[in-house]
């Protein structure tokens, strides 16, 4: 993945458009909402399969703790147009609300199952490699890294 710097972000409502005039590209849509006491990192993956012609853009959502104290929650969601698979994502949480960028064909939905942090550094490359063996302090200062840079995301692209 590119430097976040680089990258091009969308808002939900774009998605559809790019996604019938580019049927390669394939899209990532983060945010961190806080509960209570925890950081839960939402995250979706959307493309259009060459292979189903039936119901060729699926997503993948799934919610997950920050510290995994809990299991992950997912939802697998298919449609004929890329318009209807945005409606459906809006019904399982606000979409308005994510950072969506595009990302390279290398990256697959598994992306999205990984641990929260394991998967920002994957695809935030500035954030370095992520050790789980890293001492407590070195996990949450890498993890207000994260949120930060998210933050940032999220403030360029109200900015335009």
């Amino acid at each position: 993945m590119r430097n976040s710097e680089q990258l091009s972000l969308y808002f939900a409502n774009q998605l559809p458009t790019l996604l019938i005039a580019h049927p390669t590209f394939k899209f990532i849509g983060l945010k961190i909402k806080q509960e209570d006491s925890q950081s839960a990192l939402h995250s979706i993956y959307i493309e259009k399969e060459n292979i189903s012609d039936e119901l060729p853009f699926r997503s993948l959502v799934t919610v997950a703790e920050w510290d995994g104290k809990s299991e992950e929650e997912e939802f697998f969601l298919e449609a004929l147009t890329a318009e209807r698979l945005m409606e459906k994502l809006q019904h399982f949480d606000a979409i308005g609300s994510f950072v969506f960028f595009k990302i390279p064909s290398s990256v697959t939905m598994d992306t999205v199952h990984m641990y929260p942090q394991a998967m920002f550094c994957k695809l935030f490359p500035e954030l370095g490699e992520f050790n789980r063996h890293a001492s407590a302090e070195k996990l949450l200062a890498l993890k207000e890294q994260s949120v930060a840079l998210l933050t940032g995301l999220e403030d360029r692209l109200k900015r335009g």
